[in-house]
């Protein structure tokens, strides 16, 4: 089987048995592989009923049908359970190596099942699988288990994954880190996922693998990338990512007012200016790096001494300087850096800490918040020595900590009068696009399966006057208007469900054709652009249909208030709300969902799906739907 390994491993915590389960290739043609293939396991393993910290959930591992082949950026796996964060679908992703490195060890993904009854951390190498004693690991964050599993199997080279002490204390924010040393951890970050393989007991996975990824046609695949690699390598996000990484997004974003400033609440901050790429590339950065085949190599790598303390590891990304930078009102490149590593080290997620932070300190300045609550801390917006401490608290379930760790929906909750600008949808901490600048942007946020997602569609670039001519997008789309845009949001949505499904890396600007064609030629199958996009539309779906499943219904298909009905007073978005019902009844009509945002029989039918979900646990959503 061209390009997979044809195999997942099952792992049963609880009795510690392994067993071995070949990949049916009706899935792989229906699901293709990564995040379509985790969500059929999720839709066949989980009751959408269960607690998603119980040993019932099921914590999935997939990787993409080109992972670890010779397409370019092919580094991207996925991690999918049902989320403690959302209560819904949950799914996280990562690049770098470690990805490559389980399906060269001979296994697509892992299955993780029941709940071991002490720490516990697997090795996949050499052809064996074992499970090892945590207990001396517990406790320790990120960077420590890395080093210290290292040492323990006498393999500098092996490739682990770990959570941190926030996994193991069952914070919803919680986050796994991946590739951790030497270059830094690639993050898997959203939906709370190391809160679910901590609630598991399983501290972290070492893999090391050196088989081949066989595709059809290795010739012809790198005669054909070879052939189209010089228009990727001249677009011009690619070169902005090639010389300041993302965070060379820092400056064009603020000026579109998109960049969020004071939890959303200011259109335009001077402390922009030290946070621009440029400026952190004469400031922190030392060097960059790539994931595993990426000609891009937006990575770069950080390294400072404060305090007599080296700070070293992964440089901010555009997202970590706006959720600890400009979200809180901190404009420290040094300082921002180390809360980074903070997050990195305790193993949360940095989009939602610092959303739920900014949270906190809103409420805080409304006089909303108890202060016996805080136990002397004075809160106030810019101080990286209040944040820090936060993060520690929020980690571990200290004091405050214990509201923020189940973040920014639930804490809301608990705090009368501050709903307004608890920053979510379906739960899932908005990331840092401001959709008053991008109303294409909100639609997208109002429907993502896993809540508040800016790159499962990426529609603000095509808002920004991209085209996207083999999905149909043949006009440059202005930002402001809605008209039209339910129809992209859809399109750009479901082909990210091809993208992620491949585990290619949608910072690659490659074309859909481009990327059939290397689907098409690695593979040995023959697939078009259409689909392709039908395999996305079926995945997306089968998400959606989980998330009702579980009860996260078309209520949930909503943004924060405060970007229904408060305008910002300056910048590049001054004046604008979202208007989101009326793109939303372009969104169902369009994706051929009932009024009410449900998925219809004659489209379960047209994609396949009617017998997927003949199982009892989806039978009141097929009465649902045969009314």
């Amino acid at each position: 089987m061209c390009c997979y390994a044809g195999r997942f491993l099952k792992v049963d915590l609880s009795s510690e048995k392994f067993e071995e389960i070949s990949l049916p290739e009706q899935d792989l043609d229906l699901f293709i592989g990564g995040t379509g293939i985790a969500a059929k396991i999720i839709f066949d393993m989980v009751d959408p009923q269960v607690d998603p910290t119980s040993p019932e959930n099921v914590l999935v591992f997939a990787t993409g049908a080109l992972t670890g082949t010779i397409a370019p950026t092919s580094a991207r796996f996925t991690v999918a359970a049902k989320s403690p964060l959302t209560r819904g679908w949950g799914e996280a992703h990562a690049g770098g190596f470690w990805g490559v490195e389980l399906k060269r060890a001979g296994y697509d993904g892992l299955i993780f099942t029941g709940r071991a009854s002490s720490p516990v951390y697997l090795v996949i190498r050499g052809g064996e699988v074992e499970l090892r004693d945590a207990g001396r690991l517990w406790g320790l964050d990120t960077y420590e288990v890395d080093q210290e599993i290292k040492k323990e199997l006498n393999d500098p080279k092996v490739r682990v994954a770990a959570i941190g002490p926030a996994g193991e204390n069952l914070v919803s924010l919680a986050c796994i880190a991946f590739d951790i040393r030497p270059d830094g951890p690639r993050i898997a970050g959203r939906t709370g996922m190391g809160a679910v393989m901590g609630s598991k007991n399983l501290k972290a996975i070492a893999v090391s693998g050196s088989g081949k990824i066989e595709v059809a046609d290795l010739q012809r695949l790198r005669e054909y990338i070879r052939r189209i690699l010089p228009s990727i390598m001249s677009f011009p996000t690619t070169q902005i990512y090639s010389v300041y990484g993302t965070s060379g997004e820092v400056g064009p974003m603020h000026m579109y007012g998109d960049m969020p400033i004071k939890n959303f609440s200011v259109g335009e901050w001077d402390g922009i200016e030290k946070l621009k790429g440029e400026v952190l590339a004469k400031t922190v950065v030392k060097g960059h790096r790539a994931c595993f085949n990426c000609p891009i190599g937006c990575w770069r790598y950080v390294k400072f001494e404060k305090d007599s303390k080296v700070i070293e590891g992964r440089l901010l990304e555009y997202e970590a300087v706006a959720s600890l930078g400009s979200l809180l009102l901190i404009d420290d490149p040094y300082a921002i850096s180390e809360l980074n590593e903070v997050c990195n080290r305790l193993g949360v997620d940095v989009i939602s800490t610092g959303v739920t932070i900014a949270w906190l300190l809103e409420a805080y300045e409304k006089k909303l918040i108890d202060e016996s609550l805080l136990e002397g801390l004075e809160l106030r917006w810019g101080d990286p020595e209040v944040v820090a401490k936060l993060i520690q608290k929020l980690a571990k379930k200290e004091g405050i900590g214990e509201l923020l760790s189940k973040g920014v929906r639930e804490a809301s909750k608990k705090v009368s009068g501050s709903e307004f600008f608890a920053m979510h949808v379906k739960g899932l901490e908005v990331p840092m696009h401001d959709p008053r600048a991008f109303k294409g942007m909100g639609l997208q946020y109002a429907t993502s399966n896993r809540g508040a997602d800016h790159l499962y569609g990426l529609v603000f670039r095509i808002e920004q006057g991209e085209r996207n001519v083999d999905l149909g997008i043949h006009e440059r789309i202005h930002r402001f208007p809605y008209k039209g845009k339910g129809r992209i949001v859809a399109l750009m949505e479901d082909w990210s469900e091809v993208t992620e499904s491949m585990g290619i890396c949608k910072f690659l600007a490659i074309t859909p054709g481009h990327l059939a064609a290397i689907y098409s030629i690695a593979t040995g199958k023959s697939e078009k652009v259409k689909d392709l996009l039908l395999k996305g539309t079926r995945i997306f779906t089968l998400k959606r249909i989980f998330n009702l499943a579980c009860g996260v219904g078309p209520e949930e298909d909503r943004l924060p208030p405060r970007f229904l009905k408060e305008p910002l007073e300056s910048g590049g978005s001054a004046g604008q709300v979202v208007e989101l019902e009326e793109m939303l009844k372009e969104y169902y009509e369009f994706r051929g969902w009932s009024q009410d945002g449900l998925p219809t029989k004659d489209l379960l039918n047209r994609l396949g799906l009617l017998n997927v979900i003949s199982g009892s646990r989806y039978s009141a959503y097929k009465e649902l739907i045969s009314k």
